[in-house]
């Protein structure tokens, strides 16, 4: 979804574009919040009536208007409000941001693309005994599916077919098993309506796990597991379990991100400028910049080249916005990973196409 709603900012970029950025980290309730808000409204506004009088008050009027609409939550750790002549639009942000405010041709996409990366979905399957609870998950927060499907419940139809003469010295344990499995497979089938290339997430008794995995279908779809019973918990509760989980998983995907890095070094350029220069000709496969890289360098609207920043320049956007955008333009994949992780390679690299 944030996908299509960058490709909507994209087509309505028109000068002067505002990205403001606000970190909530310090802010303890919604007077708090709406202060830092606007005081970097202000920042923007001042910019604004020196460098473009004409269209200043109504884009300040945008900027107002959307601070008004906030609705603050305790679990937001910064907002972005984006703001050109045809668009507006405020964005929640549920991970530590850096704050900050941007004019220019073109938005600020860096924070949008560092929580779309970790804004994917993904599905939690929790199994019990008598019951399979589905749930759709983004970042730390879960939903459970209520509908046809799920929650599916056990009814006598999964019981153990009695045994035949031949099966009478089977134990109490292997019937039972039997059953179990019995009842995860018809649980299985309707999860392929709901899987859409998301990671699965199996929660539930260990035994429970291991019985699911005996039958399913989908056992590539498998990322993760958080053993326990989690059916008459608060919903908090098993968000607080599966969270780790799923990071664990970005985690390990972005190691594989590292290692194939390591891989192509003929492929490889790194620092910003080069780094820059490759991605401006169409190059960029795939972009590694560290979470919080960002540089000193921007692009000089006049010559187009990179210099590095001065006072006139405080609300310009950085190379390293510059590097991303030029990737995404042409089909690449961004990818963030951990500050000091690229460190020998200045902090951002890129595998070329060639």
């Amino acid at each position: 979804m944030l996908s299509d709603q960058l490709v909507v900012m994209q087509k309505h970029e028109s000068a002067p574009c505002i990205s403001i950025v606000v970190a909530l980290d310090g802010a303890q309730d919604k007077k708090a919040a709406l202060q830092l808000v606007n005081q970097s409204i202000e920042e923007a506004a001042e910019h604004l009536r020196t460098a473009w009088p004409d269209k200043a008050a109504a884009l300040i009027n945008a900027l107002n208007e959307l601070s008004d609409s906030y609705k603050y939550s305790p679990a937001d750790r910064g907002i972005g409000l984006y703001v050109a002549l045809s668009y507006n639009k405020l964005f929640r942000f549920s991970l530590p941001v850096q704050a900050k405010v941007c004019i220019g041709e073109k938005f600020a996409v860096r924070e949008l693309l560092y929580q779309e990366q970790y804004g994917f979905d993904y599905l939690v399957l929790h199994l019990e005994e008598k019951m399979v609870q589905l749930y759709r998950g983004r970042m730390d927060r879960l939903e459970q599916i209520n509908d046809n499907n799920f929650p599916f419940r056990f009814t006598n139809e999964y019981d153990y077919t009695p045994p035949t003469l031949g099966d009478m010295t089977k134990d109490k344990s292997v019937i039972t098993g039997l059953r179990q499995k019995n009842f995860y497979r018809a649980a299985d089938k309707p999860l392929e309506a709901y899987l859409h290339g998301q990671p699965l997430i199996l929660t539930g008794p260990t035994k429970d796990i291991g019985y699911f995995e005996d039958v399913t279908t989908h056992k590539k779809d498998i990322t993760a597991y958080v053993h326990g019973n989690f059916s008459n918990v608060p919903m908090k509760a098993l968000e607080d379990k599966v969270w780790p989980a799923v990071k664990s998983f970005i985690e390990m995907r972005d190691q594989q991100a590292i290692r194939e890095l390591e891989d192509s070094r003929e492929q490889v350029v790194d620092g910003i400028r080069d780094v820059l220069d490759a991605a401006r000709d169409g190059r960029g496969g795939k972009l590694l910049v560290e979470k919080d890289f960002n540089s000193a360098d921007f692009t000089d609207k006049l010559t187009g080249r990179l210099r590095t920043r001065g006072p006139e320049a405080a609300h310009a956007i950085d190379a390293v916005e510059d590097a991303m955008r030029a990737v995404i333009d042409k089909n690449g994949e961004i990818i963030f990973v951990k500050d000091g992780v690229l460190e020998d390679h200045k902090h951002i690299a890129l595998i070329t196409r060639y």
